[in-house]
């Protein structure tokens, strides 16, 4: 519950603070305030939606309606439009074409807490949001942006957007790292046996690198 809670309705509401502090400090006229208004109506709306389909969760309901690929491919155009950051979607070889409804919900929030940390932290213009095949039958997640990057060193404090997905990772049998240095960027990077993602095997779905958002 913490976890959907921070992803789905504390995230939300703390980008649109950030919002609202970065146009508290911009010279604007009534048109722009308008502008704003409306992208406030729309994270409002956004933050009632998490919500109703929280509930609907909790009454065992899956949220990632569409196929996984799709369902990441709408939250990157979304990302795109709300923050200027261009975003690019690669999909591998071999990625399944359907994942368990575990799967599919779980990786989706890791991807959505990356690109959510992207936005607020990194003052990157570039995400690449790969879903990749490795050896050994393995998958993996990865989201890399060409932002300031950021200390990873054991001291200093892990938020609770980064526990939630290696906890995340975890529930799916799998390990996630952060990789960054300070001036070059940052990687998040979930890894995962196949057969804990997938109901089935699954035909081998064509790689393509898709440009998102601006």
């Amino acid at each position: 519950m913490a976890r959907e809670l921070h992803d789905r309705v504390a995230q939300t509401l703390t980008t649109m603070l950030v919002d609202v502090e970065n146009f508290k400090s911009q010279q604007v006229g009534w048109d722009d305030v308008l502008k704003e208004m409306d992208t406030i109506q729309g994270s409002t709306r956004q933050v009632l939606s998490s919500l109703r389909q929280l509930l609907h969760d909790l009454r065992g309901e899956n949220p990632v309606s569409d196929s996984f690929v799709e369902s990441v491919r709408a939250l990157i155009a979304r990302f795109g439009e709300k923050s200027q950051i261009v975003g690019l979607l690669e999909v591998s070889p071999g990625w399944p074409d359907e994942l368990t409804p575990a799967a599919s919900l779980n990786l989706y929030r890791i991807i959505e807490e990356a690109l959510g940390n992207v936005r607020m932290y990194s003052g990157a213009q570039n995400v690449r949001i790969s879903l990749e095949t490795r050896l050994n039958d393995e998958l993996a997640v990865v989201v890399d942006d060409d932002g300031r990057g950021l200390d990873t060193s054991q001291s200093r404090p892990v938020g609770l957007g980064t526990v939630g997905m290696r906890e995340r990772a975890l529930i799916l049998g799998g390990e996630l790292r952060i990789i960054s240095e300070v001036g070059a960027g940052t990687k998040v990077q979930a890894q995962f046996s196949k057969q804990f993602l997938t109901p089935a095997t699954q035909p081998e779905q064509s790689r393509e690198l898709v440009p998102q958002g601006v």
